[in-house]
């Protein structure tokens, strides 16, 4: 049988460093013998979390995005900090954008960025039994908290009224979960 040749992936170096997001570059050489430059688009990893009220409701969030110019559907969110572990941003990430805490926090699932040119993780926590908490975020937009009914939710998620394709994923993804039994409370 003959040897079948292997990509080799060079090293990543950095080309450009802005602090929250990183362009880093490697050399790619192929079985044929060429090699090809890639770039990456490197930051930290994030969190997103789908809270449930003691209704059973889904908390939602409007927040205004200039480069739009309109409020969007999001679910809490935001970036792992740098000596911050992904279930402290969740907590951290929740409080700040909707005055809340849970109880009770579950991983759900991690996901890559999405893209092979953006390095990075997506950890995904289902979280209730909600409490206040005091409400210290670092937004730099009013965001107004939306508790939806969760078939309602799911609704926007399958016609577009989510616009943003990642969070409507999480909602049918976590939909899914409860129909097949993978997950439970």
């Amino acid at each position: 049988m003959r040897s079948m040749k292997k990509y080799q992936l060079g090293k990543l170096k950095t080309v450009y460093d802005g602090g929250f997001l990183a362009i880093k570059q490697r050399v790619v050489s192929f079985p044929n013998g060429k090699e090809k430059i890639f770039d990456y688009c490197v930051r930290p990893d994030s969190v997103t979390i789908l809270p449930f009220d003691e209704k059973g409701r889904l908390l939602l969030i409007r927040e205004f995005r200039y480069e739009r110019n309109k409020y969007v559907w999001f679910l809490p969110a935001g970036s792992v900090g740098a000596k911050e572990g992904a279930l402290s941003a969740a907590k951290r990430e929740l409080g700040e954008e909707t005055g809340f805490g849970g109880k009770y926090w579950k991983k759900i699932f991690r996901r890559p960025s999405g893209s092979n040119f953006i390095l990075w993780h997506v950890h995904v926590f289902v979280t209730k039994d909600l409490f206040p908490v005091k409400m210290e975020g670092d937004e730099e937009f009013a965001i107004k908290v939306v508790p939806t009914n969760w078939k309602k939710a799911i609704k926007m998620a399958l016609d577009g009224t989510i616009e943003n394709e990642f969070i409507s994923y999480h909602i049918i993804r976590f939909n899914e979960m409860l129909k097949s039994g993978e997950f439970k409370w």
